[in-house]
C-alpha cells in the first residue's frame, strides 16, 4: 500500500529545510539547495539548441537537472552517480519526489497589509 504524503515541511526560516525519511528500510537525509547551488546546477544541466528557424537558445534537461539535484541534495548518506544507478527505478522516483518537493514546493506566505486595523474594518460584514 502507498501513501502519496512524502514530505512535511516545517515552518518557513532562514535556513534551508532537511528532511530525513526511510526508504526500503535505508535512511536518507536530504536538505534543499540554496540558490547558488541551484543555479550551478542549472547551468550544468543547460545547453545552447538551435530552434526550428536556426536560432540558438539555451535549452535545460529538466531530468539531468533533477538528477544532480538528487546528488547534491542527498546529505546523508552522500549518493554517488553510480550508487543511484544501482536504485530500482521505483525507489530513485521516490528520491526525486522528496527533492522536488524541498525545492519546488510553495512556501506558505501570510500577506499583511499596512494598518491591521484598517484592513479588519475593510471586511465586508453579513447581513444584520
Amino acid at each position: 500500500m502507498s501513501t502519496n504524503k512524502v514530505v512535511e515541511l516545517p515552518d518557513p526560516g532562514i535556513f534551508p529545510a532537511t528532511r530525513t525519511v526511510e526508504i526500503r528500510g535505508q535512511k536518507f537525509t536530504f536538505r534543499e539547495l540554496e540558490i547558488g547551488e541551484y543555479d550551478k546546477l542549472v547551468k550544468q544541466a543547460s545547453h545552447q539548441e538551435a530552434d526550428a528557424d536556426g536560432i540558438s537558445q539555451e535549452v535545460t534537461d529538466n531530468t539531468l537537472l533533477l538528477r544532480l539535484m538528487v546528488l547534491k541534495s542527498c546529505a546523508s548518506p552522500k549518493l554517488t552517480d553510480s550508487t543511484l544507478s544501482g536504485y530500482g527505478y521505483r525507489m530513485y522516483r521516490s528520491i526525486a519526489r522528496i527533492v522536488n518537493e524541498l525545492h519546488y514546493g510553495d512556501e506558505p506566505i501570510k500577506e499583511i497589509g499596512d494598518d491591521e486595523e484598517s484592513s479588519a474594518e475593510e471586511t465586508p460584514k453579513g447581513n444584520d
